[in-house]
């Protein structure tokens, strides 16, 4: 009578054995899986397979809002605001360094680029750039450097000329 109790034990547990060590390769590793193994003490062992809506299918809610992010933490709208920011700063550091040296008109054509460099620092490109004076129209490609924001650090590209002397170039920028 004993020996017969322990071959269903064991049987049993052979089965849940089995059944529990091809459960990993049912279920896909990082998802939520929809295989459920039950082991009862009196020796019987189910498999269940339930099927899940695709749309919710893997989701973790604690850090969805956070997957599209770049190397500074920050989402596309956040930096796409950043560099509006940025952006609008160039131009109005240019435009005031223009006017500062004698230059009467600032175009700006549709060709920029602008690139993240830091958390809140850009390298703005603009590619055509008109300047006007007296005497003439200069087209320059300029480009700017902002940190923490809206702070312009440097600008290259700005013709020197005008009705001031070069010498007498202020930096405030």
């Amino acid at each position: 009578m004993m020996k017969a109790v322990m071959n269903t034990r064991v049987a049993a547990l052979a089965l849940a054995a089995t059944a529990l060590t091809t459960a990993p390769a049912l279920a896909d590793h990082g998802k939520r899986s929809g295989v459920t193994v039950s082991v009862s003490t009196n020796g019987g062992v189910s498999v269940h397979k339930t099927r899940y809506n695709d749309r919710y299918y893997g989701r973790d809610y604690r850090h969805d809002y956070r997957r599209d992010v770049n190397e500074y933490g920050q989402t596309r709208q956040e930096v796409r605001r950043l560099k509006r920011t940025a952006i609008r700063a160039c131009r109005r550091a240019i435009r005031s360094e223009a006017d500062y040296l004698g230059f009467y008109d600032v175009d700006f054509d549709d060709g920029r680029r602008a690139w993240q460099i830091g958390p809140r620092g850009f390298e703005v490109r603009f590619n055509e750039v008109e300047f006007e004076n007296r005497r003439g129209e200069i087209e320059r490609p300029v480009t700017c450097i902002v940190r923490r924001g809206d702070r312009v650090k440097q600008i290259h590209g700005i013709p020197r000329g005008g009705k001031r002397d070069y010498r007498n170039h202020r930096h405030n920028w």
